[in-house]
């Protein structure tokens, strides 16, 4: 069962596990450590969840560990308003769930095996994809 966050109106994030107001630098330790975890508005009882990690995501974007060029995220919101959007997406979530089980045994040689044969696939796809 995923942890509960709320998100109270001063913006501070409370784990009702720990029963600790925690950071959003905490959250990401949650992501990285693979604890799973739902936020949501104490008010509403809205799931925040996505909006959260689009947060943590966007600051690590600003900092030193930025992962995508523009170009990249040009590209995603392209694909998120191309035709084939669902398709893309399923794609994707394929692609990042084979990754995870893979270096769950031998993080780094099957992790690059996988992610080498999942990138040629998912390449040769959206070729197909944008050729018609």
């Amino acid at each position: 069962m995923a942890r509960l966050i709320k998100k109270y109106k001063n913006r501070r994030l409370y784990d009702t596990e720990t029963s600790q107001y925690i950071t959003v630098d905490t959250l990401r330790r949650y992501v990285l450590d693979g604890l799973a975890f739902k936020v949501e508005d104490s008010v509403s009882k809205e799931d925040i969840t996505n909006a959260t990690l689009l947060q943590i995501f966007v600051e690590m974007e600003a900092g030193p560990t930025a992962f995508l060029s523009p170009d990249m995220l040009r590209q995603l919101i392209c694909l998120a308003h191309h035709p084939m959007n669902a398709s893309l997406k399923t794609l994707m979530g394929q692609m990042f769930s084979a990754m995870t089980k893979q270096t769950q045994s031998n993080p780094y040689q099957e992790a690059t095996e996988v992610w080498s044969k999942q990138m040629r696939q998912a390449l040769n796809q959206w070729k197909d994809l944008f050729s018609h």
